[in-house]
């Protein structure tokens, strides 16, 4: 049959998710008495819409499929015949969370979930911070037609709608929850809840489908949600809407056999051009970016407010954890009065037992800021944020890549990707998150426009296989603010990060690099490194001025057969010190020469490093700088 009713729940929700599971099903049967044959409740309807929050601990409202709420309706649409649209929020067997919708078919089984793809980081909607993304949309043949359902956010994103279009959906269910700020008046831009039917009313015209969204109502924290469920036809006609502010169960008659009428009279599929449509594949940054707003990444001799670390504390990374807890009293001890360090703790007992040992030494505490997070290790250069100034108006913003743990090598350490977030609570700066993979040892900025990068580590297939090295110097303009990238080749032997480049070349002027070259021929990094170094020979900064390029020795084969990714040109660079990483080696002494000669204002620190590598890094791998806004004179 063409003709079916379908039934939207809208509901405000409580607490407690067993009531509200039971309010639901109360108001599902009262639409199965109207005849409503496909029912659809809204986004996570047994939950209060906890995301509006960026730092609770929601677990306790995820539930499993199968679940509670699944053998619910499970069991209502068996007895009725009807189907049954179920969003909720997921936990997978594996620990992962989704903000999922469970089409349940009229013979009671359960299809496969649609897992909500767009997820937005906003203010009162931090939805990545509970939910991972779906990676595909899905079509559903149901007893009483082919559905799809989008979740919330997708509904701004007309590709989502496109998609499922072409897949054969004959009507769209859009589970929401969206509101406006309580006591506020209407924003700048105009009114939300009629951008948010427009919008939608827009997908059905452009792809001669019907629509459905079903909303919340009621006020939740600061939210309050307005209700305004409706259904559109194939030619963006309201045929019913509810109220903004009460609960309401809409049934509404649908003719689906207007889809191919509407389709073939306008030729919107019959006309597309879909050999026109390339750059809608490609991941390009939006304009909102560091660089359009006036931002970008300083060089790191620039003046910094900060040093942000991460105490150590896993002996799987550092066996011998002791001598690297007392590398960091060295790096910690040698940055007294350069700048602040912001050092993670995860806990309490952690910060109390690390201050009575920067205390035994004699370090003042009162230059260190202890901030508690819970992070699996201490790589704060590629899980931190880059942090991108703004000289101009004096403003400061951070990056938030998307840390993968160096293509996915150790997932137990992928969830450090969360840091940055954490950092924000007390920051509060602008967050850009260009969405794609990447780590700050794996970029090295002049300050003025020119980056230098790693084709072995940003090319590797493990980090975004579906962007292209044109693509990926976009992104790194766009939210580093540089002009000019620079490609070098492979990385150092041993290094788990596919070869990043702060183990390989480093600037220390703007048109000054410090690069790594093996003296010893018979030596695996003979040949890479020199190959590196002859390209930045050859390179130019982003005004086409030539790069002078200083050799920095190796410190041989740290690690003996197991090779380590020890490197002298992994160090860091403070405000009045710049702390190298020793190992022991005769050559230990020219890289500190060398480097004190291209830093003569400030003090160069060797620190022994030799218990920290076998972690697979050092003093530049577990830092971050925060820069100063400061006005350049």
């Amino acid at each position: 049959m063409s003709t079916q009713k379908i039934g939207l729940i809208q509901t405000a929700v409580g607490d407690d998710p067993d009531r509200n599971l039971a309010h639901t099903l109360d108001a599902a049967r009262a639409a199965i008495q109207e005849g409503a044959r496909i029912l659809c409740l809204q986004e996570l309807y047994r939950t209060p819409y906890f995301p509006q929050y960026d730092d609770r601990d929601a677990s306790a409202y995820a539930e499993t499929i199968p679940g509670a709420s699944t053998r619910a309706f499970s069991a209502l649409a068996r007895e009725h015949g009807v189907v049954v649209i179920v969003p909720l929020y997921e936990r997978t067997g594996d620990g992962e969370y989704y903000n999922t919708a469970v089409v349940i078919d009229a013979d009671g089984r359960l299809l496969p979930g649609y897992r909500k793809v767009h997820i937005p980081y906003d203010p009162l909607f931090y939805e990545k911070t509970y939910f991972r993304p779906g990676d595909c949309y899905r079509v559903y043949d149901t007893r009483y037609g082919r559905i799809a359902v989008l979740i919330c956010y997708d509904q701004w994103f007309p590709e989502a709608a496109r998609a499922v279009a072409l897949q054969g959906a004959e009507i769209i269910f859009y589970p929401t929850a969206l509101g406006k700020i309580a006591g506020e008046e209407e924003p700048p831009e105009g009114d939300w809840r009629e951008a948010w039917e427009t919008v939608q009313r827009g997908h059905a015209i452009a792809n001669s489908v019907h629509v459905a969204a079903v909303n919340r109502v009621g006020d939740e924290g600061d939210i309050r949600f307005f209700g305004s469920s409706f259904v559109a036809d194939a030619f963006g006609n309201v045929l019913a809407r509810a109220g903004e502010t009460g609960e309401e169960v809409l049934v509404v008659e649908v003719d689906l056999s207007m889809n191919e009428a509407v389709r073939e009279g306008w030729g919107f599929f019959r006309n597309r051009r879909p050999e026109t449509y390339g750059m809608l594949t490609r991941r390009l940054p939006p304009g909102r970016t560091p660089k359009a707003l006036g931002y970008h990444m300083p060089a790191e001799w620039e003046p910094h407010d900060a040093i942000w670390l991460s105490w150590p504390h896993d002996r799987e990374t550092f066996p011998d954890l002791a001598a690297a807890e007392a590398a960091y009293v060295e790096i910690i001890a040698a940055l007294r009065g350069s700048e602040i360090v912001n050092l993670l703790v995860t806990g309490e007992r952690m910060r109390t037992r690390v201050e009575a040992m920067l205390e035994e030494e004699g370090v003042d505490t009162g230059g260190v800021c202890f901030h508690v997070a819970d992070y699996a290790d201490v790589w704060f250069r590629d899980y931190g944020p880059t942090f991108v100034v703004n000289r101009k108006t004096g403003s400061l913003a951070m990056v938030h890549w998307t840390f993968n743990a160096w293509g996915g090598k150790y997932p137990e350490l992928m969830g450090d990707t969360g840091i940055p977030l954490i950092m924000n609570r007390d920051m509060d700066l602008p967050v850009f998150t260009p969405g794609i993979i990447m780590e700050g040892g794996s970029i090295e900025v002049n300050g003025r426009g020119t980056v230098i990068t790693t084709e072995a580590c940003l090319l590797n297939p493990n980090r975004n296989p579906d962007l292209s090295r044109e693509e990926i110097e976009a992104y790194l303009e766009a939210y580093l603010g540089v002009s000019h990238v620079i490609w070098l080749k492979q990385g150092i032997a041993g290094d788990d990060t596919d070869g990043h480049i702060d183990d390989i070349a480093r600037f220390v002027n703007p048109t000054t690099v410090l690069c790594a070259l093996e003296e010893n021929e018979d030596d695996v990094n003979y040949a890479v490194l020199k190959e590196n170094y002859e390209i930045l020979r050859a390179s130019t900064d982003q005004d086409g001025n030539p790069l002078t390029v200083i050799p920095l020795p190796m410190p041989g084969a740290v690690g003996g057969e197991d090779r380590l990714p020890a490197s002298y040109a992994n160090f860091y660079i403070g405000n009045t010190v710049v702390l190298v990483p020793v190992f022991g080696h005769p050559n230990d002494e020219v890289a500190l020469a060398r480097i004190q000669q291209v830093f003569p204002d400030r003090e160069v620190v060797g620190i022994d490093c030799t218990a920290m590598v076998p972690g697979f890094g050092a003093i530049h791998c577990i830092s971050q700088q925060q820069p100063s806004v400061e006005r350049r004179e």
